[in-house]
């Protein structure tokens, strides 16, 4: 019988046993043939994620092009057999000489998998050795995990623009970009009861990516590349993706990544805000806030009515201060509307944070000197600037953040605020909310397409902004929309202002409280029920309160806004909590608490929703003590009984209102 090589290497192969890494904590499996995952596994608990592995697991998959345009996708299921060599505590797979189309040789394929002894976490990293002179990486989707989980028995948390949401038995292809409000931090936690799977890209310079889970399916990252169909440009990624498993639920999860970033993650280089002089003090106070807008006339007895009722730090998001129409004629936005800057003096007077809306990505391409800045707007790979329209209908351009002329552009913009306005904060509109978009333009002197330089170029933008607000006597805090997490060290609060769900789960505060601050809690003004549902969660999940419009100051509307106040005013004494101590865990009450039905403005739309009447929450302060946090939204008190490390507590909360009580 005459058989090839290849075909002798396959059928050996086949036979074969998974190249396995394994210790106590977690056992990762390859299979011989393709060099996919076949099994994760938690050895103590002896629970499988992996129910049934796949005919041809994946892997990795690269997306590539040719100059031409031609694009190649290339999956190890397509590969020959990796050459596998199998360690203590690692595991290396080897693909050489691949095939790309109809050149022979193209690429390299590496995989590293490494296991501690005492670990309960993998790091996996791949490296691609580019022959070709061709073709280039375009994206990168590693690692790719199949059959992945049960959706009968899963759940999915994954961060978003307000809190995070955990997506209980989800039958949907679930995906977020990252960094932006779709996916706010880089990782996602599968649940299968008290079973926790740990899947995490720790790449301390927040290249884009995008998550994609769909439970019984698959798992994997797609990243894109850097110089993106440059051909001879390898992919060597700064950063191992985890994959760890833990016992409890998704908070477990949350607490593995917050370690991660205490140690690695730049924008946490400057500690916490206890530690930081370089946060001013007014934004930390803010418990709750004011949208308005328009003249001076319009907005100054709004904010002062709103401050007098709420008798607890409040801030004003003024819009529409700038002579210009909204989202039209960017960056134009002086001469101030007449009065402006009076305005501002009188409610900082007051102790009011007043924060203008300025838009910090886009330049209106309908401006006579948009002109002098096209040549630093993001090009697509045609040469073409990128547009975004919103309402107003112009036509927005999308500013390259690493241009030294856009990065001195906000920066004249928000020191004439500070300076001939008096402002002591400024929105920047977008940076946190909006993912990164590709820029080919080669005189930008950064790499094509995509690369570390998004982030970094913000992050070279708000320094010397971020320096010159809190020096020189001046205490001017910086927020954004949305709350992203590569840009925190810059940014001292992040409006969370997107719809809420009550599947909602605190995973920004679980990861980041004591890091820095969340602001609003709208989206539930239907009526009494259903806006106190939303301040009872969102206040003991962490939140500066509120970003509702003038509206709430009407009679109608008075209980309301004796909600918010209560609340606010029990935020102001309890700082050490909520501004400079961590959220530890979420309770669940021992008693029976009753569900209240509201309607709020969800992701999906207006809808009715259900949810306790009383929500809890445990915080650690920065003295090292802990205390519970409570908050009533239904028209009488209720008692909450809950257990603290195996003690039971019951408190009496009294009706819309909270309570604050630390454990002796």
């Amino acid at each position: 019988m005459n058989i090839s090589l290849q075909a002798l290497c396959l059928l050996l192969a086949a036979l074969a046993q998974p190249a396995q890494l394994a210790n106590n904590h977690l056992a990762v499996g390859f299979d011989p043939a393709t060099g996919g995952i076949v099994r994760v596994e938690a050895v103590a608990a002896n629970h499988a994620f992996i129910r049934q592995a796949a005919e041809k697991p994946l892997l990795w998959q690269l997306d590539l092009r040719e100059a031409s345009g031609q694009k190649v996708s290339l999956d190890n299921s397509q590969a020959p057999a990796p050459v596998i060599l199998a360690e203590v505590q690692a595991v290396t797979l080897r693909w050489t000489g691949l095939d790309v189309a109809n050149e022979k040789g193209a690429l390299d394929v590496v995989v590293v998998c490494e296991l501690g002894s005492s670990d309960d976490t993998a790091r996996l990293r791949l490296t691609v050795k580019m022959n070709s002179p061709r073709f280039g990486l375009w994206n990168v989707q590693f690692p790719v995990v199949s059959n992945l989980s049960d959706p009968e028995s899963a759940a999915v948390a994954m961060g978003r623009g307000t809190w995070g949401v955990l997506y209980d038995k989800p039958r949907e292809r679930l995906k977020g970009e990252y960094p932006s409000n779709s996916l706010p931090m880089q990782f996602v936690l599968l649940q299968e009861g008290n079973h926790g799977l740990y899947l995490a890209a720790e790449d301390p310079q927040a290249l884009f990516k995008i998550f994609e889970i769909e439970v019984g399916k698959d798992f994997r990252v797609i990243t894109r590349a850097s110089d993106m169909g440059v051909p001879g440009r390898d992919w060597r990624p700064p950063y191992t993706f985890a994959i760890g498993e833990y016992d409890g639920g998704w908070m477990q999860g949350c607490k593995r990544y917050r370690a991660w970033a205490q140690a690695n993650a730049p924008w946490l280089r400057k500690g916490l805000l206890a530690q930081r002089g370089d946060v001013p003090e007014p934004i930390k106070n803010v418990c709750a806030w004011l949208l308005s807008g328009g003249t001076s006339g319009e907005a100054v007895p709004a904010v002062k009515q709103f401050a007098e009722a709420v008798k607890a730090p409040v801030g004003v998001h003024w819009y529409n201060w700038h002579a210009i129409p909204f989202d039209v004629q960017y960056p134009n936005y002086f001469p101030t509307k007449a009065g402006f800057a009076e305005g501002v003096a009188e409610l900082t007077r007051m102790g009011v944070v007043v924060m203008p809306y300025i838009n910090a990505r886009l330049w209106d391409t309908g401006n006579e000197n948009f002109v002098e800045a096209k040549p630093f707007a993001t090009k697509d790979e045609d040469g073409d600037v990128t547009i975004e329209e919103y309402g107003s209908g112009a036509k927005l351009a999308v500013m390259c953040p690493t241009q030294k002329f856009w990065q001195d552009k906000v920066g004249e913009i928000i020191r004439r605020l500070g300076e001939e306005c008096g402002v002591n904060a400024v929105y920047m509109d977008q940076i946190a909310s909006a993912p990164p978009r590709v820029c080919f333009d080669s005189t930008h002197g950064h790499s094509a397409g995509s690369g570390e330089w998004w982030v970094g170029g913000y992050r070279d933008m708000l320094t010397p902004i971020k320096a010159w607000c809190t020096s020189g006597g001046r205490s001017i805090g910086l927020t954004t929309e949305n709350d992203a997490e590569p840009y925190m060290d810059n940014v001292d609060a992040h409006l969370i202002w997107t719809p809420r769900s009550e599947n909602d789960i605190p995973m920004m505060t679980a990861v980041y409280s004591g890091y820095t601050l969340y602001f609003a809690s709208n989206r539930a003004f239907f009526d009494d029920v259903s806006y106190c549902l939303c301040q009872a969660r969102d206040f003991t999940w962490g939140t500066q309160l509120g970003w509702d419009g003038a509206d709430i100051l009407k009679p109608e509307h008075a209980a309301k806004l004796e909600m918010i106040a209560r609340l606010a005013r029990l935020r102001a004494k309890a700082l050490d909590y909520f501004v400079y101590g961590e959220l530890l865990e979420v309770l669940n009450p021992t008693n029976d608490v009753p569900l209240l039905v509201g309607k709020w403005n969800t992701p999906k739309g207006d809808a009715e929703v259900k949810a306790p009447a009383v929500h809890g929450a445990l915080w650690r302060g920065r003295d090292g003590s802990r205390a519970v946090v409570l908050a009533n939204a239904d028209i009488e008190a209720r008692p909450f009984a809950f257990e603290v490390d195996g003690a039971p507590h019951t408190v009496e909360v009294p009706a819309r209102d909270g309570v604050v009580q630390v454990l002796k």
